[in-house]
């Protein structure tokens, strides 16, 4: 079969057009993807109606998937926000998650130590779900050095999220995640 000029531009254009695509999929101004086996999943940006603008997500990209899970995150330094508590919230939407959605932040200390972490573990998005505002609240103690955040798919589905934001809140709110100790404590339980 033989093709012509138009037929060849077209097919140069769908092809272009394609490569075009999986560029702006790996590379999302600002955020990285993570996670157990990024091979599984796969991020982007599209536009949505509902929240009348650009939103990003996370899909799974294999039909089945078992014991794995896949970020879309930031890190960055927790200078500005030392001994302060902090509040992220942001809004997500779901579709076909079989394991579970969570948005989280973890506050690392020196090495990457752990200080405080929530990944809503304990009120985990499944199924399908409207778009939904959740929070996470955490203290991010003196000896803090970055601060990472992000929303989790664990095994597959699809999770969209958008305007995520960080705010201070008062030391007397509730915070939502654990605060890790930097040492045991209590090892004789007379305390």
């Amino acid at each position: 079969m033989k093709l012509g000029l138009k037929q060849i531009i077209l097919l140069f254009v769908i092809a272009f057009s394609s490569f075009a695509f999986k560029v702006e999929l790996l590379q999302i101004k600002g955020w990285s993807m993570g996670g157990s086996d990024k091979s599984l999943y796969e991020i982007g940006v599209v536009n949505d109606n509902e929240r009348k603008g650009k939103v990003a997500y996370i899909k799974s990209i294999k039909p089945k998937i078992k014991d794995k899970f896949g970020t879309i995150m930031q890190a960055f330094s927790a200078d500005n926000y030392l001994g302060k508590k902090m509040r992220l919230t942001g809004y997500i939407k779901t579709k076909d998650v079989n394991g579970w959605v969570g948005m989280w932040m973890r506050v690392d200390g020196q090495k990457k130590h752990s200080l405080s972490f929530d990944n809503m573990g304990d009120r985990k998005i499944k199924g399908t779900t409207g778009w939904t505002k959740y929070e996470i609240v955490l203290d991010v103690p003196k000896s803090s050095t970055r601060i990472n955040y992000g929303v989790l798919l664990s095994q597959t589905g699809e999770a969209w999220l958008d305007d995520l934001q960080f705010e201070e809140v008062s030391k007397e709110t509730t915070s939502t995640g654990k605060n890790l100790s930097m040492k045991p404590s209590n090892t004789s339980f007379e305390e």
